[in-house]
């Protein structure tokens, strides 16, 4: 029994002895499993990359709030955007300008530290979609390595998207260039875009995503098409125009030859316009008024067939050296900077000759229609409850996504053909755009997209008019006329200064007018 229970000890203890050993050998195998595998998620993570490309982005957070169109004392509720910068020379931030649009605070967050700093708005051009940022305090991102931007894109080329993640990881994502052509921008205008095929997975709410090409900045993503599996991007020759524009402090904008063609690929319009010995060429059907072409003496009924040496295709293609067949507009816009001479080679009456045109940049206030009004308040005018505002493309979109089909008819026709219009006549559209309903205005509220062309007898050219015409009244009323039925409207002045205050109380309008 003795010897039974000795050896029966033994073995439990022996047994012991191996469970010990084999729990301690399994721990270490788990362990050095672990470290592995903490080793290769560390060395994907951003802070650690070789990439320089990855460590030059950088957060953009911003709030905004825009104006109501159809009520301009109000503005919508406050939203809160991001973007992914990239960090270029000189300490500045490169992003989309989509995202500051109404912007009301801006600041820059380090990706992998959370750090923050306000920063200010260097230049911003909505048109190019393009602006700088640069931090308040200028130590934040000294840190920070600089990216250079590379042109050196072509056709077929595979870049790099840099997407980040909640948790500030970076997840590249390569796509492959399909097409290299004008694309819409974000306020319709159009220049060059690289269009990536795929889409992205992590993009969220960011305004803005770069795009590599080996280390360098090649663009920047400001369209991403679920639908259609293509990403928009804003093109390095575009980004390079602007930089170089503000490198001096004084931004112009890019230019244009303010001049509308037509393709003269039908040969029967080319016999009719006598161009039986020439090829190529597009027909100037008509131009700005006092705009560049203008200016120079180009003339409708013209043929263009040449640029800068550069021929133009009978449907307004030139040949770029690196892109193939690019439209017109690139070759103006983004080869020249406002104030650049440019020589035309035209076609006019059977004979070839050339016109120096001096390109210029078009401001959105010189427009009779503006196409954007950004960073500022919208100008009013409110009388008796009558809302007097001027015509707008902002105005216009307010009517929805089919703005061009849904919006009244008489007010899309100024917008579309806005050039061709007398603006010595009015340098604006004045339209009563709105009632607020009050005992007043009682049988006139429900006008409203009324285009305003006197009030007292004194045409209405722009807001400013409004004012000064009713210092007049006609007959002791004020006559308001309009180019719609009713066509005209009475009211008595007498009684305007009561009725606005209750307007004014009554609606919890800020001011009656705003004209600055």
């Amino acid at each position: 029994m003795t010897v039974f229970n000795c050896a029966a000890f033994k073995y439990i203890q022996i047994t012991a002895q191996k469970r010990v050993l084999l729990t301690v050998l399994s721990c270490m195998i788990f362990s050095l499993i672990i470290l592995l595998t903490s080793c290769q998620t560390t060395a994907r993570r951003p802070k650690v990359s070789d990439d320089l490309s990855e460590n030059s982005v950088i957060r953009v957070n911003v709030s905004r709030q825009n104006y109501n169109t159809h009520s301009p004392w109000k503005k919508s509720s406050p939203a809160s955007h991001t973007a992914i910068g990239v960090v270029i020379s000189d300490q500045r931030v490169l992003l989309t300008a989509s995202l500051l649009a109404n912007h009301r605070y801006v600041e820059l967050e380090k990706i992998n530290t959370g750090e923050k700093s306000r920063a200010e708005v260097l230049v911003v051009d909505y048109e190019a979609n393009l602006a700088l940022l640069k931090p308040t305090d200028p130590d934040f991102i000294k840190d920070i390595p600089h990216i250079d931007l590379t042109t050196d894109v072509m056709q077929g080329d595979r870049l790099t998207v840099l997407q980040v993640k909640a948790n500030g990881d970076i997840a590249p994502a390569d796509s492959v260039i399909t097409a290299i052509e004008l694309g819409r921008y974000a306020l319709a205008n159009r220049f060059l875009v690289y269009r990536l095929n795929g889409s992205l997975q992590y993009r969220s709410n960011n305004f803005t995503l770069p795009v590599v090409k080996n280390g360098r900045l090649a663009g920047l993503v400001m369209r991403n098409d679920t639908n259609k599996l293509t990403i928009d991007v804003v093109a390095a020759p575009v980004i390079q125009h602007f930089l170089e524009d503000a490198r001096d402090g004084a931004y112009e904008g890019f230019p244009r030859a303010g001049l509308k063609y037509a393709s003269t690929a039908d040969p029967q319009f080319r016999r009719y316009i006598g161009m039986t010995q020439q090829s190529g060429g597009i027909y100037v059907e008509s131009m700005v008024k006092q705009g560049p072409a203008a200016k120079a003496g180009i003339r409708a009924g013209d043929v263009i067939l040449k640029i800068n040496g550069y021929a133009i295709d009978s449907r307004g293609n030139f040949e770029h050296p690196a892109y193939g067949k690019v439209a017109l507009p690139h070759l103006i816009r983004c080869e020249f900077h406002a104030g650049a001479s440019i020589p035309f080679t035209v076609f006019r009456k059977g004979q070839v000759i050339t016109i120096p045109v001096t390109v210029a940049h078009r401001p959105p206030e010189s427009f009779l229609v503006p196409p954007y009004i950004i960073d500022k308040p919208l100008r009013y005018y409110v009388l008796g409850g009558l809302v007097l505002q001027e015509l707008s493309a902002p105005y216009l979109r307010a009517y929805g996504k089919n703005w061009r089909s849904s919006s009244p008819v008489h007010l899309l026709y100024y917008y579309l053909n806005q050039d061709r219009i007398n603006k010595e006549e009015r340098s604006k559209i004045v339209i009563l755009s709105r009632v607020l309903p009050a005992s007043y205005t009682l049988g006139y509220e429900k006008l409203s997209d009324l285009v305003v062309t006197r009030i007292n007898n004194r045409k209405i050219g722009r807001l400013e008019d409004v004012p000064l015409a009713l210092e007049t009244p006609v007959n002791g009323f004020h006559k308001i006329e309009f180019e719609q039925h009713p066509r005209v409207i009475y009211l008595d002045p007498a009684e305007i200064p009561q009725i606005n205050v209750q307007i004014q109380k009554r609606y919890r309008l800020p001011a009656l007018e705003y004209l600055n």
